[in-house]
């Protein structure tokens, strides 16, 4: 290959924040292709633009009517609750009329802001938003994950390989 190539390769390719539920977000470089992001969320692309930095959140446009888990809230200027996020989420990078990859301070920035999973629940009609720690969020999964294993022991097999 030579230098142009690789210089169009590169281009193709941006660093992005992924957030998934229940996880903390982890930096990744992907095609900026329309198949390679619905596949990164799962779904249909939809973009928010939430903050005043050159940032979007690029999230499944269907997300909670497929039932997806819930992610991340969004907040208003008050720390009000004004939407949540369902499934998996990028944080991108803008220009004027395409995504782009995140700079070193943007993905600092992000990555502290969505550090923490959050838990929701509806109390009294009202939705009430809790931040858990990383740590705790890997022992809750670690932990259905055991419980799942569990309810649905694998069969044991005898001697010629069949299941009893």
């Amino acid at each position: 290959m030579d230098e142009k190539e690789v210089s169009e390769m590169q281009e193709e390719m941006m660093t992005v924040l992924v957030v998934e539920p229940m996880k903390a977000p982890y930096v990744k470089n992907i095609p900026n292709e329309l198949e390679d992001l619905q596949q990164a969320v799962g779904g249909d692309i939809e973009m928010t633009y939430p903050f005043d930095d050159k940032v979007g959140i690029l999230l499944n446009g269907n997300g909670k009517f497929e039932g997806l888990p819930l992610n991340r809230a969004l907040y208003d200027d008050h720390g009000q609750v004004y939407d949540v996020i369902a499934g998996t989420f990028l944080v991108v990078g803008l220009t004027e009329d395409d995504f782009t990859s995140l700079t070193p301070e943007q993905i600092e920035k992000f990555k502290e802001k969505y550090q923490s999973p959050e838990i929701f629940t509806l109390f009294n009609g009202e939705l009430h938003v809790m931040k858990m720690p990383p740590e705790e969020a890997k022992k809750q999964k670690e932990s259905r994950k055991n419980d799942a294993k569990q309810k649905n022991p694998a069969k044991k097999k005898n001697r010629s390989g069949d299941a009893r």
